[in-house]
């Protein structure tokens, strides 16, 4: 199942799972967090990467249904979801 991205507003907000490489933007980007809400299963993770395949972050869930925040305040050339195996919803805070 492929994600859906909501960019209207800030933070873009993604849902939905994935194993492929789905779009989130290929604009340049300043990331300020990543929100990652209520992972269900220990073992599941999340990949974002650039429009070139540089790796952003990976989160990985290490309890069930708790949600990890993390600042990355960089600048990113576009931004990829490679992998969401759970969770109710991704937020990308931007500038």
């Amino acid at each position: 199942m492929a994600v859906t991205v909501d960019t209207t507003a800030n933070p873009i907000i993604v849902t939905g799972t994935t194993a492929t490489n789905d779009t989130i933007t290929d604009e340049r980007i300043f990331i300020k967090y990543v929100y990652w809400l209520n992972p269900t299963t220990a073992g599941h993770k999340v990949t974002l990467t650039d429009k070139n395949a540089k790796e952003i972050i990976t989160l990985r869930c290490e309890s069930a249904n708790e949600s990890q925040i993390v600042p990355l305040w960089t600048a990113w050339d576009g931004v990829h979801c490679t992998d969401m195996d759970s969770g109710d919803k991704l937020y990308i805070l931007r500038s």
